[in-house]
């Protein structure tokens, strides 16, 4: 095998486990979900619930949701502020242009949502 086969053959390597890592990173999955709430999108915001979540989540909530973080304005992102690994608990600060909502996600091993709330913040 050649030098360059083998530099090429890392090369892939290193970009499939990226795609991989984002796909699981629980900020971008936190942060697709709010995006799809945001935009009333139920079938994105519920692409990646677990069987039992999704049966729980219906149109008129995401709609309702969607409805309180348009009160408070433009959409601007989440940060992370607290993580159990462990469990697989992850807490975010969403951001928008009029104030922010406590995000908590709870994912299973295999990256699918167990458990994701928003939270207006209080003040």
């Amino acid at each position: 095998m050649s030098a360059r086969t083998i530099i090429a053959a890392c090369a892939i390597a290193v970009a499939l486990v990226a795609c991989s890592q984002q796909h699981s990173d629980p900020q971008s999955i936190a942060s697709n979900v709010a995006k799809a709430i945001y935009n009333n999108d139920y079938s994105g915001a519920t692409a990646n619930f677990d069987d039992e979540l999704k049966s729980q989540a219906t149109r008129t909530q995401v709609a309702m949701i969607s409805d309180k973080m348009h009160s408070l304005g433009d959409y601007q992102g989440l940060t992370q502020t607290k993580s159990d690994d462990d469990t697989r608990r992850y807490w975010f600060d969403a951001k928008f242009s009029k104030g922010d909502m406590l995000v908590e996600l709870r994912l299973h091993a295999n990256g699918q949502i167990a458990a994701y709330r928003l939270v207006p913040k209080a003040g």
